[in-house]
């Protein structure tokens, strides 16, 4: 029948990755010229069914033969490695959102790629912000993904900005099919992965059902045992100092009238004189302690059925529940604890910070503990006090249990109206609940501070919390923090679709059109304790709210002459979140032109947006701290003093608020696409498409860098934003210097960029050989970080988020007999990493991380850059991954894989900034092998 061979044409053109279908349609029809019926394929991008996979829309297709070649475990690591390029995954080690991973696409991060489950949205994680928790989605449930990279708004609407990653699961599958897992890093043996999975599929003459089952489990890689991160301190290396400020020794903090250093932190004086900071800490090596992966496990269940109820009317469900359990590990907690009436505190003044005059730290410790009042040098009344700060190493590791659970249930059916005309109908809920859980080290200040002031334990030293006469008092010490998030998306969608009575030259004009709603609300409250920024080495916060959309939209094809289609795409999209409400309007124009049966251009427009999300409008105000940024009041101070090496000049802990807001407005896009589709002979075809994007009115908060850089200079947009404590300070345990910084409509950023497909498939005298080549180049990244500053172009000079200048994916695949062998190679090209752009003079110019030379206004106190500096060069980074396959017979096959086959480790690229590698691109994992068995029944 012309229907199987149409859909076979297009199997062996998605088993080759993104060929073009082109070739294999154009044959298939040529053989049955005179059939009357062709089989329909709705393509994402589109509400309209075509024969074609290859539109004006370039959509990359890998299938799940492709897809386990690479070796991957997980739907979230394959999208990392071969199409995406932003986001986070599960192994990073200071992510609040344990177990979970994103992605996104065209550099951008997550929030601007929407991700699909069977062209339907999918709950939201909201732990730690919300975005789409890629791991709840079961790898043995996928028959493909399609990846497109292109804004799709008019279509899909809100977060359609950057791209779209739709995963189709299995639908028409018969027969039992059961696979078993294993591997392990090779240097430590380290890493275990366990993987089980059992698809099962029955079909009558009506009806069909799929079940399919998926347990994952992981085990933990500890810091110590990887070369790259294993200590925060890396001798020799610029910038590889990432050790804390808190430690064992501590530092002591004191105010009181007859103390000459008042306000200032001193180190106690046992501590190595090689780890003092200017700053007057003792640095800490906390890295040995982490893990880079988590000990994780998932299961997942998912459930399709399929029920012809008459000639026109079939009805369809999915049902889908997941769980993902990871445990995180964190070094004991760091942080200051009031220690004005600890006993202990005199003799540790008169014998450690004031040895050299006894008779003074007597005195003082008398007036602390006496709460004496004084007057600072600023004129105000002040209370003697003393708190310590360092790392409680009396205690545990920090550990949390994290726990996702997903549920969702969508029903819905299909309704021919007649051979042209089908009706689509989808009704859905889906929630998903993240719980974590402190199981220990978890330490609330008061009762810390308590226990040092009844003399039960000595601040000044490690108490042993394992002997007898404390072990019972350390453990009621330590409090079960809790917090719980749960979002919810329930939907309702219809669809009408079909092919209408007006007759273009090119063919029969198509037509889809629908309603959309969608009701989405999240909810996540964290303990009194956390919000109330009572534990120590850990914050919380609260949130809640919703948002309704209601959309309507229209789509056209328009077979324009008989090689050049036109599409048309509009849609009005309302969303409302209760206290305010915002409408947009969102188009494009797509057109492709076959100039020959093997040669097709295409070009796509359109405009987007995104709506805010619901932590940027309801997240309530947080404490927390940023790393790496530089306090610029204090550096310029200390490079005023002659001291341009302080450690005021590097990066550091800043304390900040920040919380969400209900003025938001939504972000809006412009793209373009320019491509060309070229089946070169029968054996090679290559797509080339040269794309832009430009996104308007971004949400963000003002960095706590530029917030520094603009109090610096005295700039009045930034007054209030900055409080200080009575030291002058920002990094304090007790948070009393903080930086303010909550959620604006804020700047801008373009991008734009080249993609290469390249795709090779021949039949040799040994056998078949299929290869595919995806080349990334970005010509520009435009950033700015609000809208008062430039726009500037972050390729080949990353600063913070910006893309490399180009991502390499090359595949290869030898069928020999009953062995199949496969190569994927990962490439990404190397680069200058400077620290930040000028911002305080509003200029492009990078500054580097090293040789920075500056001059001081002394009445503006505005910065001028004599020199800018050098950045770190960063190393290039390949990776090689090898799988081999035996199929036994037709029912049994064994494979045998190795990823990172030369045990690549991630290049130093993260300045002064523990773990010195970027964690949203490499892992830590090194060379990693696995056996896998599957079997049919």
């Amino acid at each position: 029948m012309l229907n199987s061979k149409i859909s076979k044409a297009v199997r062996l053109a998605l088993a080759f990755g993104s060929a073009s279908t082109v070739a294999f349609a154009t044959q298939v029809q040529a053989e049955e010229e005179g059939a009357k019926e062709v089989e329909r394929i709705q393509v994402t991008g589109s509400r309209i069914s075509r024969t074609d996979m290859e539109t004006a829309t370039p959509v990359t297709v890998f299938t799940a033969v492709e897809i386990e070649k690479t070796g991957v475990s997980t739907v979230a690591e394959f999208l990392r490695n071969s199409a995406a390029s932003g986001g986070f995954n599960e192994s990073q080690t200071l992510n609040q959102s344990a177990g979970a991973s994103s992605i996104g696409l065209r550099g951008f991060d997550s929030s601007y790629t929407l991700v699909l489950l069977n062209g339907r949205r999918i709950a939201k994680n909201s732990a730690g912000g919300v975005f789409t928790d890629v791991n709840q989605i079961p790898m043995a449930a996928v028959e493909r993904i399609d990846v497109l990279p292109d804004g799709a708004s008019a279509v899909y609407g809100s977060d359609a900005v950057a791209g779209v990653v739709n995963v189709i699961t299995k639908k028409d599958y018969q027969g039992v099919e059961a696979k078993a897992k294993y591997g392990l890093a090779t240097e430590h043996r380290d890493g275990e992965e366990l993987q089980f999975s059992l698809t099962a599929g029955a079909s009558s003459d009506k009806t069909n059902i799929l079940f399919a089952l998926d347990y994952f489990e992981r085990r933990p890689i500890m810091a110590k045992d990887r070369e790259m991160g294993g200590t925060a301190f890396i001798e020799g290396q610029e910038g590889g100092e990432g050790r804390s400020n808190y430690g064992v020794p501590g530092f002591l903090g004191l105010n009181a009238g007859s103390a000459p250093d008042s306000g200032d932190d001193k180190v106690w004086a046992d501590c190595p004189e090689s780890n003092i900071r200017s700053n007057g800490k003792c640095a800490y090596d906390f890295a040995p302690l982490y893990t880079f992966q988590p000990q994780s496990d998932r299961q997942s269940i998912m459930t399709t059925i399929t029920h012809q109820w008459s000639d026109n009317l079939t009805l369809d469900s999915q049902f889908r529940y997941s769980r993902a359990y990871t445990l995180s590990s964190n070094a004991p907690a760091p942080g200051e604890a009031d220690v004005s009436q600890s006993p202990y505190l005199k003799d540790f003044l008169m014998n450690d910070r004031y040895k050299d005059n006894p008779e003074l730290g007597a005195k003082i410790a008398d007036e602390i503990a006496n709460g004496t009042k004084y007057i600072d040098e600023n004129g105000n009344e002040q209370t003697a006090s003393a708190y310590v700060g360092r790392r409680y190493l009396d205690f545990p590791n920090r550990e949390k249990d994290n726990t996702n659970e997903t549920f969702e249930a969508v029903v819905g059916f299909e309704y021919l109206i007649n051979d042209d005309w089908v009706v689509d109908y989808d009704l859905g809920f889906a929630r998903l609940t993240n719980r974590q859980i402190g199981k220990r080290g978890q330490l609330l200040r008061s009762e810390l501070a308590a226990a040092f002031n009844d003399g039960t334990l000595n601040p000044f030293k490690i108490n042993d919390c394992n002997s007898a006469e404390l072990k019972d008092f350390c453990e009621g010490l330590q409090t079960s923090i809790h917090r719980t998030s749960e979002y919810e998306v329930s939907f309702s969608s219809a669809t009408l679709s079909g092919l209408t009575n007006w007759e273009l030259p090119g063919g029969v004009v198509g037509v889809a059109a629908g309603i959309d709603y969608r009701r989405e609300s999240y909810l996540d409250r964290s303990d009194p304790a956390s919000v109330a920024s009572q534990v120590i080495g850990g914050a919380g916060s609260n949130g809640g709210g919703f948002m309704k959309n209601e959309a309507v939209f229209v789509e056209l094809s328009l077979p324009v002459i008989e090689d050049l289609e036109l599409s048309l795409a509009a849609r009005q999209d309302k969303a409302d979140w209760g206290v305010d409400d915002a409408s947009e309007s969102t188009y494009s124009v797509k057109a492709s032109y076959r100039v020959l049966d093997s040669l097709m251009l295409r070009a796509s427009w359109g405009t987007g947006f995104k709506a805010p999300g619901l932590d940027d409008l309801y997240t309530a105000t947080s404490e927390g701290v940023r790393n790496g940024v530089v306090d610029t009041t204090l550096c310029n101070a200390a490079r005023a003093a002659g001291n341009p090496d302080s450690s005021d000049c590097n990066g550091t802990e800043i304390n900040s608020k920040s919380g969400g807001n209900i003025n938001l407005q939504p972000e809006t896009s412009d793209s373009y696409n320019i491509g060309v589709v070229w089946d070169v002979t029968d054996e090679l075809a290559l797509t080339v498409d040269y794309w832009s994007l430009e996104i308007e009115n971004i949400i963000d908060e003002l960095s706590v860098q530029d917030i520094l850089a603009a109090e610096a200079v005295g700039d009045p947009a930034v007054a209030g934003l900055v409080i200080r404590n009575s030291s002058g300070r920002l990094d304090d345990g007790l948070r009393q210097g903080y930086v303010q910084s909550n959620y604006q409509n804020l700047s801008s950023a373009d991008a734009k960029g080249i993609n290469y497909n390249l795709t090779y498939a021949t039949e040799l005298s040994f056998g078949a050989l299929s290869t595919n080549l995806r080349f990334e180049q970005y010509l520009e990244q435009n950033r700015q970080s609000n809208a008062v500053q430039p726009l500037c172009d972050q390729t080949g000079k990353r600063t913070v988020d910006a893309e490399y200048e180009f991502r390499l994916n090359l595949g290869a695949t030898l069928e020999t007999g009953d062995f199949t062998t496969s190569v994927n190679v990962r490439y990404l090209p190397g680069y200058d990493q400077y620290d930040r752009f000028d911002t305080e003079n509003k200029t492009c110019n990078a500054i580097g991380h090293y040789d920075v030379e500056t001059e001081i206004d002394p009445e503006t106190n505005a910065t001028t850059y004599l020199n800018y500096g050098r950045p770190q060069k960063i190393d290039d980074y390949i990776e090689f991954d090898v799988t081999t396959a035996y199929h036994i017979n037709d029912k049994n096959k064994v494979t045998v894989g190795i990823r990172n086959l030369f045990d690549e480790q991630p290049p130093f690229s993260q300045v002064d900034d523990w773990p010195f590698y970027d964690q949203d691109v490499y892992n830590n994992i090194g060379r990693f092998l696995y056996v896998q068995y599957d079997i049919k029944f």
